[in-house]
């Protein structure tokens, strides 16, 4: 029998998970085998205000909640809040044309009009054609477990982030775990 596979548990994803080892300049560490996460421990947890974050999130329960927990947190200075990816990409444009910082955006994987892969698809060239030079680190939200083409298309949109948000069994805990990986995006 071969060593035991490690695991932990992933903010991301909301479980328990098997995870990985990855050595990263020079240090070993622990990532989650679903959606890449690094799982070991951040030492500093808190979160330097954002100037502005867009929320695209179809649920107006979920957006009203994630906008209250980025200002309650004091993740966010400015939250923007959007129905679908359309009015997303219409308020991104409008900063970016103003020349204004977006420091995060909250993208639904499944929306109406526009999805989620779509608008950071754009977004990813609207970056381009603005000539920005950080890209915005996204956080992708869906109810659907991160798999092998997700994982891709992270790593494509990097930085990037994922959080299933069918496992927390209540607001407070989604609101903990958005926290949780939007820090690890961050850091």
């Amino acid at each position: 029998m071969g060593p035991k596979t490690p695991q932990g548990y992933c903010p991301s994803c909301g479980e328990t998970v098997d995870a990985f080892v990855m050595i990263t300049g020079g240090e070993e560490k622990i990532h989650c085998s679903q959606c890449g996460l690094m799982l070991d421990e951040i030492k500093d947890k808190t979160v330097e205000p954002l100037e502005t974050v867009i929320i695209a999130e179809d649920s107006g329960v979920l957006r009203e909640m994630l906008g209250t927990t980025l200002r309650e947190k004091k993740v966010a200075r400015s939250v923007i809040t959007c129905p679908d990816g359309k009015d997303f990409l219409s308020s991104l444009t409008e900063k970016m044309k103003n020349n204004e910082p977006v420091n995060l955006a909250i993208l639904d994987v499944q929306m109406p009009l526009i999805n989620g892969i779509n608008a950071a698809k754009t977004m990813r060239a609207m970056e381009e054609g603005f000539k920005r030079t950080k890209k915005i680190p996204i956080l992708f939200f869906s109810v659907v477990r991160c798999d092998e083409n997700f994982k891709k298309f992270l790593n494509f949109c990097k930085p990037a982030a994922y959080l299933n948000k069918g496992t927390s069994a209540t607001p407070e805990q989604l609101a903990s775990r958005v926290y949780e990986v939007i820090s690890r995006l961050l850091s």
